[in-house]
């Protein structure tokens, strides 16, 4: 007679079918249950130290470039970013790579192991990852890891991790019903990553009150701020005078021309991540190394894709992230038109998840298709994301009460939208300043719509995911 009892539930799934069961779970605000199962699983996040990454828009980037200078430096680096394009082992990478579909089964194996057993814990999907990346980073035995936050800082999962370093990137108004429907709140929320006796880099926030919140959730901590505009460090505790400066020779600048088109955003995140490995200690790769070796999909991310047509995607998702990007492609514009070379989008690819406020997310976009000579806009609904897509009719709905005469077809189907864009660039031909392109197509307003585009366009496999795009300087 077998004297087992009924498996549950869970055992019954696969090991991915009880990852994807994590969703039903939804956000969970709060570190209980993750302290609870890292303590089941013998603290794995106490063997190596972190770099922990909050703010609204540019972590992933900063994060990036970070976890790559620490490699290049020498360094075996895990990275943690959330929430992935394609494959969900792209949040857990070893040296800019996707770990090994094998290495996460493993991991989430141990976990649900641990999690099952009485008294059983329910831990939600960004829990479950998180935890697992403790653990692959634990097991391949990394010199530090680099840790972005999910939502927020004060009560995310990754506010467990062991920080000898916080950096913030840039706070504007998100997720207003978890941290708080004013910028104060929520610089509050996001810099207590802070740790006690550890350093804090800042973006430089141009609002006094966060920048308040900022200096006071770091009172038993030193804190330093970083301006784009100045290539100097600024303690909290006198932000008149720095206390570093860089300069081209040094080898830790980005010299101002280096990006193309000057982008002010990618700029200001990769130097953010200069700055981290110069407050760490040591010597820094060269600044320039770095940037050529990274590439974070789906971030201002530019490729040729069928018929020679090329594309150019961003994730920009929010008011804040559309109207930088907004600047950027302006920017560009200006600075190519100078050169004597066409920079306007035949077809535009918009599609977005719920929003706080929808006005202030559109506004950014009709100015895009407004300074671009009017391309075509092709509204459609990514699939999924955490929160439901925005219908794309009312999407055109909002669109037409601001700009009237705006050329737009509605195709919620993210593959037939792909196709009529396509058919427009092929029709269009905009002479691009991308040589040999016979049209042009951009596309944002959503991590997931970028995601469904890369896997249309092939550009979806583990190696074009990877964020460290060159091993040639890792072998001199």
């Amino acid at each position: 007679m077998d004297e087992q009892g009924p498996k549950s539930p869970a055992a019954e799934m696969s090991i991915r079918e009880w990852l994807e069961d994590r969703r039903r779970i939804g956000m969970q605000p709060g570190l209980e249950a993750t302290m609870t199962m890292l303590a089941r699983l013998d603290m794995p996040h106490m063997h190596f130290p972190c770099v922990h990454i909050a703010g609204s828009n540019g972590k992933g980037t900063t994060a990036a470039h970070l976890a790559n200078a620490l490699t290049l430096g020498g360094n075996m680096v895990g990275l943690f970013t959330s929430p992935h394009l394609c494959h969900v082992e792209e949040r857990i990478r070893i040296d800019g790579k996707l770990i090994d579909p094998k290495q996460l089964d493993k991991a989430l194996h141990a976990i649900r192991t641990l999690a099952t057993k009485a008294p059983a814990i329910e831990i939600s999907y960004f829990e479950t990852l998180f935890l697992a990346a403790m653990i692959v980073f634990r097991s391949v035995g990394v010199d530090r890891a680099v840790i972005e936050t999910g939502l927020g800082g004060r009560l995310d999962a990754t506010r467990t991790c062991i920080a000898d370093l916080t950096i913030l990137t840039d706070i504007s108004r998100e997720h207003r019903s978890v941290l708080g429907n004013s910028l104060k709140e929520i610089a509050r929320e996001k810099a207590a990553i802070a740790r006690p006796g550890s350093p804090m880099l800042a973006r430089w926030p141009y609002d006094r009150g966060v920048r308040k919140e900022i200096e006071a959730a770091c009172s038993n901590s030193p804190g330093f701020w970083f301006r784009g505009d100045r290539m100097e460090l600024y303690s909290f505790e006198d932000s008149d005078k720095a206390v570093r400066k860089l300069s081209e020779g040094d080898g830790i600048l980005i010299p101002r021309g280096f990006f193309d088109g000057g982008m002010p955003m990618l700029y200001d995140n990769a130097m953010l991540a200069q700055w981290a490995t110069v407050l760490l200690g040591g010597i820094p790769p060269l600044a320039s190394t770095v940037v050529e070796c990274t590439m974070w999909p789906g971030r201002m991310q530019e490729f040729d894709g069928p018929y020679d047509i090329g594309f150019l995607l961003d994730c920009a998702h929010n008011p804040s992230g559309l109207t930088r990007l907004k600047e950027e492609l302006i920017l560009r514009r200006e600075r190519e038109e100078a050169s004597g070379r066409y920079f306007c989008p035949d077809a535009i690819i918009f599609g977005a998840t719920q929003q706080d406020d929808l006005d202030a997310f559109l506004h950014p976009l009709i100015e895009v298709i407004v300074a671009m000579d009017d391309p075509m806009l092709v509204l459609t609904e990514p699939t999924g994301g955490r929160t439901p897509a925005i219908s794309a009719d009312d999407l055109l709905e909002r669109i037409r009460e601001h700009h009237p005469s705006a050329r737009v077809q509605v195709r919620p189907n993210v593959r037939v939208a792909l196709d009529v864009a396509i058919e427009e660039a092929r029709s269009g031909a905009s002479n691009s300043v991308l040589d040999g392109v016979t049209g042009t197509i951009w596309s944002f307003g959503s991590l997931y719509l970028i995601g469904d585009l890369l896997r249309l366009l092939g550009k979806a496999g583990f190696d074009d995911l990877q964020s460290l795009v060159s091993s040639a300087f890792l072998d001199e």
